[in-house]
């Protein structure tokens, strides 16, 4: 009985250490580039606990890295934040922790906001910007212009 123990208890170690080693393993997703042009494999629409989303930035950028992604953009709500009691109201925070960490990952980190507002389509993508702050104000037309002044991309 207790060497079944014992080989039970080793096929359980083996299995979490196989287990843990996977998760941290890059799925490489292979699609060709266009002549003359680098194919990027990206996410554009990503959330933390900064808005709506259920994990703190870091972990976007492990999971970038892991899906085999080379560029991702935090794009946390301006106008909803039901965790603000619990994180910065800094709308650039998320972006600000999670820079070096992109860096070591080799993943190109995009500055980005959500615009939410009650007309279709509903809310709308801020890529590319310098500061996430003009943009928080209840005026949709103002935060399209106040992203498109930094060069910023709204779709």
């Amino acid at each position: 009985m207790l060497a079944y123990r014992k080989s039970l208890a080793a096929i359980l170690v083996l299995t979490c250490a196989l287990t843990a080693r996977a998760a941290d393993a890059r799925r490489e997703i292979a699609f060709p580039d266009i002549p003359g042009y680098q194919t990027l494999m990206c996410d554009f629409h990503t959330h933390t606990m900064f808005s709506d989303g259920n994990v703190w930035p870091t972990l976007r950028i492990d999971e970038a890295w892991r899906e085999g992604l080379d560029a991702i953009a935090i794009t946390d709500h301006i106008e909803y934040r039901p965790h603000k009691d619990d994180v910065s109201d800094n709308l650039n925070r998320p972006h600000e922790l999670v820079v070096e960490r992109a860096k070591q990952q080799d993943i190109l980190l995009i500055r980005g906001a959500e615009i939410t507002h009650d007309t279709p389509p509903g809310h709308f993508n801020a890529i590319f910007l310098n500061d996430v702050t003009p943009l928080n104000t209840p005026d949709l037309y103002a935060q399209v212009e106040q992203a498109a002044n930094q060069g910023g991309f709204v779709f």
